[in-house]
């Protein structure tokens, strides 16, 4: 059985695009599933959990190892009633995930995506596999829940921690975001988004490119 996770933040920060998505999904049958965070005694052995998120990708991992886990935007590469958007040849730069850069499914899906989108992508030389940035994800307290839940994931992130002031934090992003191409920022991370949003520059996180209106 699959099922689909909107992220918290990610429904959060993109409600009615979330709201589009979940719709899209319950029209091919599959169900909104259960938090990462929650109760997943719900899901069985060899279901597939959908996710649009990072976070809950790396809990998932940890929580259900007998559960497939699969990006939103593996899934849509492969619905054949997925209409694409067509951007029109517009051009954004890439933003891959530190979290995620032990993940080539992700690195090739997303960019697929954006093809498919007729999107041109201007690369990052720190991306794929040396993504060194999350925002400022790193900067702040782990969340309880997440460190007590999938201790492994978040023992090995932990040894890059360093906490800084907000003021730091978003002189390092203004930094950050001073260095990059002129272009907005296609992102599929909540915390690359807030990240080179606190820096000063445009995020457009993939659920709004793929249901945004």
């Amino acid at each position: 059985m699959y099922w689909y996770i909107p992220g918290c933040d990610v429904r959060k920060n993109h409600p009615e695009a979330i709201a589009d998505a979940i719709a899209w999904m319950e029209k091919k049958g599959i169900p909104e599933g259960p938090c990462c965070r929650k109760d997943l005694s719900m899901l069985k052995k060899d279901d597939t959990v959908i996710v649009d998120c990072t976070q809950c990708s790396l809990l998932f991992s940890e929580r259900t190892p007998g559960i497939r886990i699969q990006t939103l935007y593996e899934f849509l590469l492969n619905d054949t009633e997925y209409v694409w958007k067509d951007y029109a040849g517009n051009r954004l730069v890439l933003q891959d995930c530190l979290r995620m850069k032990n993940d080539p499914v992700i690195h090739s899906a997303v960019r697929s995506c954006l093809e498919k989108m007729n999107i041109r992508i201007t690369e990052l030389e720190h991306n794929r596999d040396e993504a060194d940035f999350c925002g400022v994800w790193l900067n702040n307290p782990p969340a309880e829940d997440c460190v007590r839940l999938a201790p492994g994931t978040f023992a090995e992130l932990e040894k890059q921690r360093h906490i800084l002031t907000l003021q730091e934090q978003k002189e390092k992003m203004e930094t950050y975001v001073s260095a990059l191409p002129g272009q907005p920022v296609a992102v599929y991370c909540n915390g690359c988004e807030k990240g080179i949003r606190l820096g000063g520059g445009t995020p457009v996180h993939m659920i709004e490119l793929l249901f945004g209106k």
